[in-house]
């Protein structure tokens, strides 16, 4: 039986919402920049409630024998001074450690890019923390290159 890439629903909030929190915590560990909030879990939840009902925010799960084991969602952005101007951000992407090296990340970047393709987007990028060199990797593997840098410090 193969995992099922579907749109996220209310009802997957909760389970979505740990992959969502293991893949922030994740974060954190790289750069000192990624550090939770006291209340991450609830900001989460929030964050994919929202996600689940926004026009411009697109929210997917990939599940197994009923349970998440995978999340990918996205934002679309209007690129206002570029050809092609529709593009699909990949804001968060996560699967279960069990579930990697199989496949399953790219089932759900190459689902997400087939939908948003219909939906008139042109563009796929993606963004996360410059030190997950585990995210490199994968999304160099997947065809995708660095476009756009974004540095930054905290104001002292």
């Amino acid at each position: 039986m193969e995992p099922i890439i579907r749109e996220m629903k209310e009802e997957d909030i909760e389970q979505a919402a740990n992959l969502l929190l293991r893949l922030k915590k994740f974060n954190s560990e790289h750069d000192p920049l990624f550090s939770l909030v006291d209340n991450v879990e609830e900001e989460v939840k929030k964050y994919l409630k929202q996600a689940v009902k926004e026009q411009f925010r697109d929210a997917y799960v990939a599940e197994y024998q009923g349970k998440i084991i995978g999340i990918i969602l996205a934002d679309i952005i209007d690129r206002l001074f570029y050809n092609p101007r529709k593009e699909v951000r990949i804001t968060d992407i996560y699967v279960l450690p069990e579930f990697r090296k199989k496949g399953l990340g790219t089932e759900l970047l190459r689902e997400l890019a087939k939908i948003e393709k219909k939906k008139g987007c042109s563009v796929i990028t993606v963004e996360f923390p410059t030190e997950n060199l585990v995210a490199t990797k994968f999304f160099k593997g997947e065809g995708m290159r660095s476009i756009i840098s974004i540095y930054g410090k905290i104001i002292e």
